[in-house]
């Protein structure tokens, strides 16, 4: 699109909707139609952004391998752990760190706000809403910061709301539980920052489904690695809930670990009823999303 026409359709954007698009395109640039339309259409009509998602996943094998790496490229998810996830939720003052490829290791992921929650809704989650027979609660996605947070209530208002950090911290350990992948999510068309908490199951979730059968390398690894201690009793638990399919049970032992396909996700962690797993530091992978390390003296900007 041309600048001339770029103007043009941002001009008569922002003056018939309503306040909170307009506070999207500005935050995303208005000489970008390419991205603020595209976030409308994902943010504004979010099952239907799912169904065409299930819909091109059905010609996974027939999509060119340079096609899949592109889309992942404007929208994945860093892998958190449970206490990083909380402190996603929880940080109470502005963080704005750049040149992150060490840390986040997408290209889109350049200049990464990490910001204030004070505005925080929970969603009605649209992977678990159009699938048969969906997971419950399906009320696990968790959206943050502005001018996200009013975009979305003002056009989804019966499937999200306003809640406080409580109630969110509430819903990552529900999903804890649950054995779901918590991945904090960064998408170009919100400014290629972090927007999103998503706790996703792998029978309803797309991006899971889409990154285990298509190819698309929706998830970027934790930098973590399970490491089992001598409490396990060899139940196989770990392994039958694994969303990567990466540990093999053993029957008097500790389950085998495929390190190419673990992304340290946690979630072996998360359902093992000994408490004999730990996620430590995985050797050749990028760093952790550390709000801790990034909130230091000096990794400020």
């Amino acid at each position: 699109m041309t600048t001339l026409g770029a103007a043009a359709a941002a001009a008569y954007v922002l003056s018939t909707s309503k306040p909170s698009t307009r506070a999207y395109i500005r935050e995303v640039g208005w000489h970008r139609p390419d991205l603020w339309l595209h976030g409308m259409f994902y943010l504004a009509r979010m099952k239907e952004y799912v169904r065409l998602g299930r819909f091109a996943g059905g010609f996974g094998p027939a999509i060119p391998g340079w096609m899949k790496r592109r889309y992942a490229d404007t929208y994945h998810g860093k892998l958190v752990p449970l206490e990083q996830a909380r402190m996603l939720v929880s940080v109470d003052e502005d963080i704005e760190v750049r040149n992150l490829e060490n840390v986040v290791p997408y290209q889109a992921c350049r200049d990464i706000v990490l910001g204030c929650p004070e505005e925080i809704i929970a969603c009605r989650c649209v992977c678990r809403m159009t699938s048969d027979a969906h997971c419950q609660p399906d009320e696990v996605c968790l959206l943050i910061g502005e001018p996200v947070v009013s975009f979305v209530l003002d056009h989804n208002p019966d499937s999200a709301r306003r809640i406080t950090r409580d109630e969110a911290l509430r819903i990552l350990e529900i999903t804890d539980r649950q054995g779901c992948v918590h991945a904090a999510f960064f998408k170009d068309v919100v400014g290629g920052r972090f927007y999103a908490i998503c706790n996703c199951c792998s029978c309803c979730c797309v991006a899971l489904k889409s990154h285990r059968f298509v190819g698309v390398p929706f998830f970027g690894h934790s930098g973590l690695m399970p490491e089992f201690l001598d409490t396990c009793d060899a139940c196989g638990r770990c392994a039958k809930s694994c969303p990567f399919e990466a540990l093999q049970p053993r029957r008097e032992s500790a389950p085998a670990v495929d390190l190419e396909a673990c992304m340290g996700c946690g979630v072996c962690r998360a359902v093992c009823p000994s408490s004999a797993v730990r996620m430590v530091r995985a050797p050749g992978r990028p760093e952790p999303l550390d709000l801790e390390e990034l909130r230091r003296p000096g990794r400020r900007s």
